[in-house]
């Protein structure tokens, strides 16, 4: 009886390089496999970098004029979005305005306070100006500010903090918008008497107030 192997048998050296080469392709896949879910399963981090960071902004005296912004806001209790522009250099308030979406669905605070500015300061610098705001800037109004040009954005309540409340809210934070606009580089500032801010939007009734667009 031959002992001889089976002609279409490869020789041991062959059929254990074979092996090596099929477990060495099967791991890399299982490894590649397992870093695409994990990398697919982490958590996006969710933290906005503009809150709590002075990040540049000009040295002015933010809570005095935030409360102006909130005198702004008050003056339309149940839409509480006030602003005012101010210029770094001396600190003088070159414009201010509130909300009054309920005129046009686009005249937010910020909104109102840019095209109040460019009536009354034609030809202005508008790269050292500072735009103080009762809420986080919503896309629409950071766009604005990033084609007028204003430097520095400091505002009071988020824009997460607005939708927890029920507020109608675009899911974009403004520094979003400044990171992808690439020929500015404004400075943004959040956190700023935050509690006075918060309480406006807390005092609207909810109900149909609430459920509207800023």
């Amino acid at each position: 009886m031959s002992h001889d192997l089976n002609p279409w048998q490869p020789p041991f050296e062959a059929l254990g390089r074979r092996r090596f080469l099929y477990g060495l392709a099967l791991g890399a896949g299982c490894g590649a496999l397992a870093t695409w879910l994990f990398v697919r399963r982490s958590p996006v981090p969710t933290e906005s970098p503009t809150s709590g960071s002075t990040a540049d902004v000009p040295s002015l005296d933010h809570a005095k004029f935030m409360r102006r912004a909130i005198e702004q806001a008050r003056k339309v209790p149940d839409f509480p979005f006030g602003a005012v522009i101010v210029r770094a250099g001396d600190g003088e308030v070159v414009a201010e305005g509130h909300n009054r979406s309920l005129d046009n669905p686009t005249y937010h605070g910020e909104m109102v306070a840019i095209n109040n500015c460019a009536a009354r300061h034609p030809g202005i610098a508008w790269e050292p100006l500072v735009l103080y705001t009762t809420a986080e800037p919503c896309p629409m109004c950071q766009s604005a500010i990033e084609w007028a040009g204003i430097g520095a954005v400091v505002f009071g309540s988020s824009i997460p903090f607005l939708k927890d409340l029920g507020w109608w809210q675009i899911d974009i934070r403004a520094d979003e918008v400044i990171r992808r606009t690439t020929f500015r580089r404004t400075r943004l500032l959040g956190g700023v008497l935050e509690t006075e801010c918060n309480a406006l939007f807390q005092a609207v009734p909810r109900g149909p107030l609430r459920d509207k667009p800023r």
